[in-house]
């Protein structure tokens, strides 16, 4: 079978090893000239990635302990394993596995349209442009993806947030990292600082509107000197979002399976590829196949609708209840990848959070 992928970030390369590495035919198509730039991701990783039983040193920058959680008046530690990587060497870890299974990876040349039964793909070096026919086509083109678009796939109504970091200097505790929450600091999602090391951290914030501005105020109310600075748009996952039409796939940010709770998406995105690919090997449905990692993804959702209606004394509030020992442990015990078991478990540990329920409505 003859697969073009658009897109040669981790998701993309990653779905292209799985399916070089069954017999498919690869080409991967990435505008960029060089992979895994621009950065646009903090690439913090929840425990849950040893699932796919990646090597991490070559990529691997700290491990925490810790995560430290402020809401306006109130702070949380919860003991947590969590990786911080650089993405542009995960990127190109996995652009080099793609390679190694036999994948072809085409820089520099980017999505045109869809013309008749085929793509039109732009060598943006050479200034020319190439017909391809493939079998199946994978758009792993991130957020904004014009194949999405292209297929009819790209939801007139999506949400996107603004995400903003940067690299600062400071004073850093290596062992945890620290999110701060509150319609001060930002109302419609949080603000981070995770360390590098003792004196370089990622720092940075997302929100729908204003997210430069909340995270001018951040970097100021704080001893930093910003070192680079980087942003990007960070899709909010929508329920409706239709993953396959006709022979194209679509996959990680341009699928939008993004946790609504943190926007984060490397894990989900690398286990929407291993089901994509085993539905394309197995001729399987791939909407049926990822029917499970929807339910999470609708789940953060909630939660999402939900927190975006806390004040400041509803988040010291949750901080406080999570504060009890028996919370404690369970918040120990599972991570955020599948807030469901932890959110059904506190809620008959401590009955008192019953109280947000008054938000699902």
């Amino acid at each position: 079978m003859n697969i073009s992928i658009i897109g040669a970030g981790p998701i993309g390369c990653y779905c292209g090893y799985l399916l070089a590495k069954a017999g498919q035919r690869i080409d991967i198509y990435e505008e960029h000239a060089e992979i895994g730039l621009p950065i646009q991701c903090t690439g913090l990783l929840t425990s849950d990635f040893d699932q796919f039983g990646l090597p991490k040193e070559s990529f691997l920058v700290n491990t925490f302990g810790e995560i430290e959680i402020n809401s306006p008046n109130k702070q949380l530690t919860i003991k947590q394993k969590e990786y911080l990587i650089d993405r542009s060497k995960f990127d190109g870890f996995l652009a080099e596995l793609a390679k190694k299974a036999g994948a072809k990876i085409y820089l520099q040349h980017a999505f045109a349209r869809k013309e008749n039964e085929g793509l039109v793909i732009k060598d943006t070096k050479n200034d020319k442009e190439i017909a391809v026919t493939p079998d199946a086509v994978i758009a792993a083109d991130g957020p904004l993806s014009k194949t999405a678009h292209a297929f009819g796939l790209y939801p007139a109504d999506r949400v996107s947030y603004q995400g903003v970091q940067a690299v600062v200097e400071g004073k850093f505790d290596l062992n945890k990292y620290q999110t701060f929450f509150g319609n001060k600091v930002c109302p419609d999602l949080f603000a981070w600082i995770v360390p590098e090391s003792r004196s370089r951290a990622r720092v940075g914030l997302a929100s729908t509107k204003d997210a430069r501005k909340l995270f001018d105020q951040f970097v100021l109310e704080r001893d930093f000197k910003i070192l680079e600075i980087q942003a990007g748009m960070i899709p909010l996952y929508h329920p409706k979002q239709k993953l396959q039409g006709g022979n194209c796939y679509l996959a990680g940010d341009a699928s939008g399976f993004i946790k609504a709770t943190t926007l984060g998406g490397l894990v989900p995105g690398l286990k929407q590829a291993e089901l994509l690919a085993n539905s394309i090997i197995e001729s399987k449905n791939y909407e049926k196949e990822v029917k499970q990692l929807r339910k999470k993804m609708n789940f953060h959702l909630r939660l999402r609708k939900i927190f975006n209606k806390f004040s400041d004394e509803d988040w010291d509030k949750l901080l406080s209840l999570l504060n009890r020992p028996k919370i404690q442990r369970l918040l120990e015990r599972y991570t955020r990848e599948n807030p469901l078991p932890l959110v059904v478990k506190a809620l008959i540990t401590e009955p008192k959070l019953w109280y947000f329920s008054k938000f699902l409505f």
